[in-house]
């Protein structure tokens, strides 16, 4: 698969002065799921054809216009310019006077969040081995996801995961390869401990910081606990009454290493999580 960078692909983005639901025909359905970008509806088209998209509202209210457009902007362009089987795609994406929109393909089975505890160690290993090829993919086009937790990857009616919610996703451009430790966002429960540790002036490697995301998503995945900020996995880890193979132990200690050197970069992660 050729790959594509943000220089190759301008984000396209249509200005409308009417409202996105008239303007495509669609009708706005119930609520899938609200967080701090907005809030994402089911939609079907009016023209009877049955097909389900997914609409992101991004408001443009004044006291969250600023931060709304950045998102809107930054999700749109890296959905646009990256494309793979495992990162969800932008359909399209319009600013309408009072809001912006983005619109998705519809995954019936909801995401990660919601299933992680009824998961079979096998269908664990096939979630993420999804997740790791989506962000090896944007790793490899100096993007860094920025969010990754088990609420951001969808899964669709064949149980594949598509890693989504691209908001916060940064593009390094600088040779270094690091950033403000201020600009890694994220979910607290999904941070580094170099990204809890750190001043908002320190330098991180944002990377980094997402493979040990995918750690706390595997983890969560795997022990059927909820993640928690500051949490000692290594300490985890040394139970022996936890139902881990070797190598699931293996591969979490390296994964959740305090000391981000020591982890895996995403190409070597695609190797060490396989479909089994």
């Amino acid at each position: 698969m050729a790959e594509s960078t943000p220089e190759q692909n301008p984000t396209v983005v249509y200005d409308l002065e009417e409202d996105f639901f008239d303007r495509f025909n669609l009708n706005k359905g119930r609520l899938l799921g609200k967080g701090m970008a907005g809030e994402v509806f089911l939609t079907t088209s009016r023209a009877g054809s049955g097909r389900k998209l997914a609409v992101k509202i991004f408001s443009l209210d004044e006291d969250v216009r600023e931060r709304s457009l950045r998102q809107f902007t930054t999700e749109a362009g890296v959905m646009q310019a990256v494309s793979h089987p495992h990162i969800v795609p932008c359909v399209m994406a319009a600013r309408c006077p009072a809001y912006a929109a983005l619109a998705m393909p519809y995954y019936p089975r909801g995401d990660l969040g919601s299933l992680h505890d009824t998961q079979s160690p096998r269908q664990v290993n096939r979630y993420m081995s999804h997740v790791v090829r989506g962000l090896e993919h944007l790793h490899r086009q100096n993007i860094a996801h920025n969010d990754l937790k088990l609420e951001n990857v969808f899964i669709d009616a064949q149980k594949r995961a598509h890693l989504g919610d691209l908001g916060l996703a940064m593009e390094m451009k600088d040779a270094s390869r690091t950033a403000l430790a201020g600009l890694v966002g994220g979910t607290r429960e999904y941070w580094s401990p170099e990204k809890l540790e750190a001043g908002s002036r320190d330098r991180i490697d944002p990377f980094k910081a997402d493979i040990y995301a995918i750690g706390v998503m595997y983890w969560a995945l795997v022990s059927g606990e909820d993640p928690q900020e500051h949490a000692d996995y290594q300490d985890k880890l040394a139970d022996t009454k936890l139902n881990l193979s070797p190598s699931q132990r293996s591969l979490l200690r390296r994964l959740l290493d305090p000391n981000p050197v020591e982890r895996p970069n995403a190409s070597e992660l695609v190797k060490l999580i396989r479909i089994k």
